[in-house]
C-alpha cells in the first residue's frame, strides 16, 4: 500500500485543496515602508491607486488590521508595509482543481546549477568525453571556471517533480537517447563555452532541455544563450575568482558567500547555497525569480522574490584540483 501511494502522484499529478490568496487594492497612493516603525522607504516607493498587491502578512485584527505586508515590484526590499487604511483586502479563490506538473510556463521560481568541473569529474564523470579531456588539460584556465549544469524552471506545488513538460514525458536511457534540439550556431557556441557536456557531446543539454527548458516558455535557442549569459556573469564574479584561487586548498562556506554578497548585494546571501559530497565542492546554486529578463544583471535578478536556498556543504571543504 505505501508503494501504491508514492506512485500515485505520478499518475494524477499533486492534488491541491482549495487555497485562498488575499490581495490589497490601493485606494490612494501611499507609502511602501521598508520598515513600519521607522517609516524608511527606500527609493520612495508609493501604491498605485486601483493596484492589487499580493498580501504576505496582516498586523492587528485580522478584520480590521492596522497594517499589511504586500509584495511590490521594488528593486530594494519588494516586500513592503503599506497602512491598511489605504486600501481594501479582498480574498480570491486560487486553486480548487488538481495541479499538474507537466505543464509549461507555470514555474514560480528558477534554480541555476553551476558545477565545479573537477570535482564532478573526480566523483561522478569517470569515462565521460568532458573528463576525459579535462584530464589531458588540466592546466586550462577554462577548469577553473564554473560550469552549466542546468537552469531549471521550478514550481513549488510539485517540489523536484516539475518536468518534462514537452512531447518527452520520461528520463531517456542515456542522454545522447534524447530527441535533437534545433539550436542556432551562436546558441550552440555559446553552450558550448560553458557547458563541457555539449562541447564534447555527451550531450547533457538534451536531458536539461527535455526535463527542465521545456517547461518554460523561451524557445530553446533564448533558453540556453540566458542560461550561458548567467553563467558567464557568474564566473567573472570575484567569488568564482576567489574560488579559482583555493583550487587544492580548503574553502569555507562562510568566506564565498560573503564575497558573494560584498559584490550582489545582502539580499543574496539566502539565494545562493554551496553543495558538497565526499568532502568536496560539487555545486553552486542560486535561486533566481520566475520571470527571468536578458536586460537585467544578476545584482537585479537576485533582488527579486525567489525561494531561499540551503547549503549541505560542511562548514569547510576542499576545493578540488581539475586532473
Amino acid at each position: 500500500m505505501t508503494f501504491f501511494l508514492r506512485l500515485l502522484p505520478l499518475f494524477i499529478g499533486v492534488y491541491s485543496l482549495p487555497v485562498f490568496a488575499d490581495t490589497f487594492v490601493a485606494k490612494q497612493s501611499c507609502p511602501l515602508y521598508q520598515s513600519k516603525n521607522k517609516l524608511t522607504n527606500p527609493n520612495e516607493v508609493m501604491t498605485v491607486p486601483g493596484q492589487a498587491y499580493p498580501v504576505l502578512e496582516l498586523l492587528g485584527n485580522p478584520k480590521r488590521p492596522d497594517w499589511v505586508r504586500v509584495t511590490t515590484a521594488a528593486l530594494v526590499s519588494p516586500e513592503r508595509w503599506v497602512a491598511a487604511k489605504c486600501g481594501d483586502l479582498e480574498r480570491h479563490l486560487v486553486e480548487e482543481v488538481p495541479s499538474r506538473c507537466d505543464i509549461a510556463g507555470e514555474q514560480d521560481s528558477h534554480v541555476l546549477a553551476l558545477s565545479w568541473q573537477g570535482a564532478f569529474c573526480e566523483l561522478f564523470g569517470k569515462g565521460k568525453p568532458e573528463c576525459t579531456a579535462l584530464d589531458k588539460t588540466p592546466a586550462s584556465t577554462r577548469w577553473l571556471s564554473l560550469t552549466l549544469h542546468g537552469l531549471w524552471p521550478n514550481k513549488s506545488a510539485c517540489g523536484t517533480d516539475y518536468g518534462f513538460c514537452g512531447e518527452v514525458k520520461r528520463k531517456a536511457k542515456g542522454f545522447c537517447s534524447y530527441p535533437d534540439i534545433a539550436l542556432s550556431k551562436n546558441a550552440q557556441s555559446k553552450l558550448a563555452e560553458v557547458m563541457p557536456s555539449a562541447d564534447f557531446g555527451s550531450c547533457l543539454e538534451k536531458h536539461q532541455w527535455w526535463k527542465h527548458g521545456s517547461c518554460q516558455q523561451m524557445n530553446a535557442d533564448k533558453y540556453f544563450i540566458e542560461a550561458a549569459r548567467l553563467t558567464s556573469l557568474i564566473n567573472e564574479s570575484r567569488m568564482v575568482k576567489l574560488l579559482a584561487d583555493s583550487s587544492g586548498k580548503m574553502q569555507s562556506t562562510a568566506t564565498l558567500r560573503q564575497a558573494f554578497t560584498d559584490e550582489f548585494g545582502h539580499q543574496s546571501a539566502k539565494r545562493i547555497s554551496f553543495h558538497c559530497s565526499r568532502g568536496l565542492l560539487t555545486e553552486i546554486r542560486l535561486s533566481l525569480p520566475a520571470t527571468l529578463d536578458a536586460s537585467l544583471g544578476l545584482n537585479h535578478l537576485l533582488a527579486r522574490q525567489a525561494p531561499e536556498l540551503r547549503d549541505n556543504c560542511p562548514a569547510s571543504f576542499l576545493v578540488d584540483t581539475p586532473g
